[in-house]
Formats: structure tokens, sequence, C-alpha cells
């Protein structure tokens, strides 16, 4: 009888620790499963904030600009992203308040690209701006610079025409040989002087004055019949010899000059050309025959 009960008592214990288990374990399981779902979601938030962080990275890699202090300011951005990154790949504590640490610090990395974007956007419309008025006044500069150039030239032709107006000319220029008498000759063995003859046109717009003029003498065989001294003059930025010359005063009408040149025994018989300077201008020239 005694036995009975015992049995009865350890039957009794064992359903109770039996049902004490199947309490536990459900309790275990459904922990187990909170716990695998809770983990899952963690794992998928982050999962989450990772893709977000390289599309972060992504669009400060886009971002353009010639600020030399914001690309340096850029750049700090995305290697904060990249460390962020790292940090969360070795995450393991799958703590809500971890992941939600994260979420603040790519709230905020979030918050930086918009005022850049802003301050991007500002600086390359100003850009736009300074571009456009740099153009404007390029232009500007240019349309100046032809209209200088346009009145130089302008200038300058004005200066030609007035220079060539004032330019002294000569017509009926002729040169022939004369004896001591100042006759005509036709040998250069009764030559004393050649004698070049003509006349200065009237030229209102030339200045009046003492006038230098120059007769420069050269044979057939392109010698230059030199005077006394050797003296030169000035043509076209170099120094000419002459054959003779005279001073004249020229009140801008017509006058008639004759230049003499005395026979130094040089000459010789062929086609001479006589040409005339005046104030650094050739203003006429002719060909005459000695025998």
């Amino acid at each position: 009888m005694e036995n009975e009960k015992k049995d009865k008592v350890y039957k009794g214990v064992l359903v109770g620790l039996g049902a004490v288990l199947l309490v536990v374990a459900g309790m275990y399981f459904m922990e187990y499963r909170e716990n695998k779902k809770y983990v899952a979601e963690i794992t998928t938030e982050k999962l989450g904030l990772e893709n977000e962080l390289k599309l972060l990275s992504q669009d400060y890699d886009s971002l353009q600009t010639s600020n030399d202090t914001l690309n340096v300011q850029l750049k700090m951005e995305q290697e904060k992203i990249t460390e962020l990154l790292d940090r969360m790949r070795v995450f393991r504590n799958n703590s809500y308040a971890e992941i939600n640490k994260y979420k603040r610090e790519l709230g905020t990395l979030k918050g930086v690209l918009r005022d850049y974007i802003v301050q991007i956007d500002s600086l390359n419309t100003r850009n736009q701006l300074l571009t456009a008025e740099n153009l404007k006044v390029k232009k500007q500069i240019n349309w100046v610079k032809e209209r200088n150039e346009k009145l130089q030239e302008t200038s300058e032709n004005m200066k030609e025409v007035i220079s060539k107006a004032s330019a002294l000319d000569v017509v009926n220029l002729t040169c022939e040989p004369i004896n001591k008498k100042g006759r005509t000759v036709k040998k250069i063995s009764k030559t004393v002087k050649l004698k070049s003859s003509f006349t200065i046109q009237k030229n209102i717009t030339a200045p009046t004055g003492v006038k230098e003029i120059f007769v420069r003498l050269t044979r057939p065989d392109e010698v230059v019949l030199g005077n006394p001294q050797n003296l030169l003059f000035d043509f076209e930025n170099t120094k000419l010899v002459y054959s003779a010359k005279r001073d004249i005063d020229f009140e801008g009408d017509a006058l008639e000059v004759a230049i003499f040149w005395d026979n130094d025994g040089s000459l010789i018989s062929g086609e001479y050309k006589v040409d005339i300077f005046a104030e650094g201008n050739h203003i006429g020239s002719s060909k005459f025959l000695l025998k």
C-alpha cells in the first residue's frame, strides 16, 4: 500500500516536471522565434542602411565644383561615409540602439549633402553669371579694340593721304650738258656742267619755307655721279649719295628750278638717269643721253 502511494507521488512529480518542461520549452521556443525575428529585422535594417550609404557616396561623387575648398570638404564627407560603412560591416551588436545611432549619422550626412548641393548650385549659378559677364566684357573689349584699330588705320590712311598731298612734285624734268657760256652742247668733251631743270608744281597743302632739293645723276653703268664732299642725304631709312643740291624758298606756288653738277671728268657716253628728291620723298625722274 505504501509502495502504491510512493508510485503515485513519483508519477505526480514526473507529470509536474513534464508540464514544467513543456512550459519552459514553449517559452524558449517562443523567445527563440521572437529573437530570430528581431535579429532578422535588425539585419534588414543594417543592409538597408548600407545601401543608403552606398547611394549617398555616389551622390557625393556626382557633385562637381571648381571650388578647391568645397572639394576638400566633399572628400572629407566621403571619408566619413567609408568609415561608417566599415563600422557597420563589422557590427555584431544586434541592438536597435546601435542601428538608430547609425541612422542618425546617416541623417547627418544626408543633411550635409543637401547643404553642399545648395552651395554648389549657388556657386555654379554665380560662375555662369560671371562667365556671361566675362563674355560680355570680352566682346566689348574686342569691339573697342577693333574700333581703335579701324580708327588707327583711318588715321594712318589720312596721314598717308595728307603726306602724299603735301609732298612736292616736279614736272618738265630735263637734264642737258652745257659749256662755259651756258649753252647746250652735244659732246662730252665740251661739257662743263650738267644742268637739271624742272618745275615744282603749285601745292597749297605743302608747308612753305626753305627746302633742300637733291639731284642724283646715275651713269649708264649705274655709277652715281657724286658731289665733291661725298655728302649723303636721308631716304627711306637709308643714306644715299647725291650729285648736287640746292635750297629753295617754296611759298606754295609753281617754281622753276635749275641745279648744276660740275663735270669732274667722270662722264661716259650712254643713257643717264636723273632723280629728284625733297624732304625724304622721290619727287621726279627722267632719262637723257650723252655722246
